[in-house]
């Protein structure tokens, strides 16, 4: 924009106004980029006097002077950031390469102290807190579907494996960006219209909670000057209480920036690194749909380059893009899916650079390459070959990692001292039991959001039996729900018609069984 405003698309107007032939006076004018406009507390439409690659000359002044005086149908400018906008404009039109650069010694050594002042700065501590729905939101505009069973743990808060998909983080993370605190930080003088998501990488430290409220940490880690544009790389810390939950990294390359005599590279980028050469391990195509970048964004990326037709174009794009994050959630979930059997607690991390734009109802293909814990990949898309996700990976825990990770089930659970008091105290009573409620129940104990141990209530087949783990045919009744609610239930604290309207408590199945568990935790267990 800097460069845009040069004397050399100033001059001209002077010129003419000086010229003897030119009866204007006590006008003001507002100039830029090779448009000018007259105002009177109001602006006229003006007009565009020169075109790429051409100069710029009082005589294309003088034959468009009516049309930059004609006010009718003009506008009314409020602020400082409507003059920009016009000037953003007519340089897309107008295709701002052809804008040669012509930076003096002075401001280029201003905009390197501006830059460097930038790095280290922290912006504001935020929070961001969400809910199933919030995860279920995001799975649903990542593509996940109940077309695949194996996508059901993403998308139904009942299922007895609820999970968010690991690529949840950047929602968590993104705040950050969203909230425009970054064009606060001093030395940074950013235009968010030239602002291009180059690079993401996120890292989990353990899987996400189903629902929480993190405390998040954002930085300006470096500031890179590319030539062409500035790479702003920005560091984001998510906590539960005082535990590192994952972090974010992401790269954003400013456009017309660059040139100011700052350093190339970073020792703090996370660098992406170039896929195998040879043939994939795997591929697997997802169709976007028209509808993706409009659910896509009720994520929380605001930004009217997806939806709005209008702005799309003013950014040089035919119709509205889709989200670089939203592909990147795409490819994520296939890896997963592919390599993991959907475990996300063998995801750790992932690395991706953005090449080019999607549109919304083309046809994603990601191809996958496995060297050993890491999945290397890319992402195009199908119909016209370009590759838009490059040099990416996936890293995965090994298998043996997870399981030694995992407590044993039920360990420093409240909730197992109960379900073997229940099972004592039913073997006298049993068979009456089993007449009376003939359903297997299976129950699903959580703790800080993930499953930590599963009963079986039997009381359907023999004398009725209670054990540690899944049921062993099929269960008639699943209920999922927390040690310390659990514990509230059965101490009769909380009522569990309550507690499964509110959320606290989810069932699957013949839930209308589930009114026989009175029965079960008072009458008979006499808890």
């Amino acid at each position: 924009l800097v460069e845009a405003l040069k004397p050399e698309y100033v001059a001209p107007l002077v010129l003419w106004l000086c010229h003897e032939s030119c009866e204007e006076n006590g006008g003001l004018f507002e100039v830029g980029a090779g448009w000018i406009g007259k105002l009177r507390w109001e602006r006229t439409l003006g007009a565009i006097v020169r075109q790429k690659n051409h100069p710029m000359t009082p005589e294309a002044v003088k034959a468009n002077w009516k049309k930059i005086c004609d006010f009718e149908n003009a506008s009314k400018p409020q602020s400082i950031q409507e003059s920009t906008g016009s000037i953003i404009e007519v340089l897309s039109k107008i295709d701002s390469e052809g804008v040669s650069a012509n930076l003096t010694s002075h401001a280029t050594s201003t905009a390197t102290s501006g830059f460097a002042g930038a790095i280290g700065q922290k912006l504001p501590p935020f929070s961001y807190a969400y809910t199933e729905l919030e995860a279920i939101m995001y799975a649903l505009g990542v593509g996940a579907s109940i077309k695949d069973p194996k996508d059901l743990k993403f998308v139904y808060e009942g299922s007895s494996d609820f999970s968010c998909l690991p690529t949840f983080g950047v929602i968590i993370g993104q705040k950050s960006l969203m909230g425009g605190g970054l064009a606060e930080i001093p030395g940074l003088s950013i235009n968010f219209a030239k602002v291009l998501h180059g690079e993401q990488y996120l890292e989990l430290y353990k899987p996400l909670p189903r629902a929480g409220k993190l405390k998040c940490e954002a930085v300006v880690a470096d500031v890179l000057d590319k030539g062409s544009g500035v790479v702003i790389i920005m560091d984001v810390y998510s906590y539960s209480e005082k535990e590192l939950i994952c972090h974010n990294q992401f790269s954003l390359f400013l456009v017309g920036s660059g040139g100011f005599g700052g350093k190339r590279t970073s020792d703090k980028v996370k660098v992406a690194v170039a896929i195998p050469n040879r043939p994939p391990d795997a591929v697997l195509t997802d169709t976007t749909s028209l509808n993706q970048a409009a659910l896509y964004r009720l994520s929380g990326d605001w930004n009217p380059l997806h939806i709005d037709p209008n702005f799309a174009s003013l950014a040089g794009f035919d119709k509205p893009i889709l989200h670089g994050l939203c592909t990147f959630g795409f490819s994520a979930r296939r890896i997963l899916q592919q390599f993991a059997d959907n475990d996300v607690s063998r995801f750790k991390a992932i690395k991706a650079r953005f090449a080019k734009p999607v549109y919304p109802g083309q046809t994603l293909q990601t191809e996958m390459w496995k060297e050993g814990n890491r999945i290397h990949f890319q992402t195009k898309v199908q119909e016209t070959g370009d590759i838009v996700i490059s040099n990416a990976y996936v890293d995965l825990a090994p298998t043996s990692d997870t399981s030694a990770k995992t407590p044993s089930e039920g360990g420093k659970l409240q909730s197992t001292l109960v379900f073997e008091e229940i099972g004592r105290r039913l073997k006298d009573v049993g068979p009456e039991v089993v007449k009376k409620v003939n359903a297997v129940f299976e129950w699903h104990i959580t703790k800080g959001g993930n499953i930590g141990a599963k009963w079986t209530i039997d009381l359907k087949s023999g004398s009725g039996k209670v054990y540690q783990g899944p049921a062993k045919g099929a269960a008639d009744t699943t209920i999922i729900l927390s040690d310390e609610d659990f514990m509230e239930v059965v101490l009769g604290k909380l009522d569990p018609q309550k507690a499964f309207f509110s959320g606290r408590l989810k069932a699957r199945g013949n839930i209308m069984l589930s009114q026989k568990l009175q029965m079960i935790l008072k009458d008979y267990a006499k808890l």
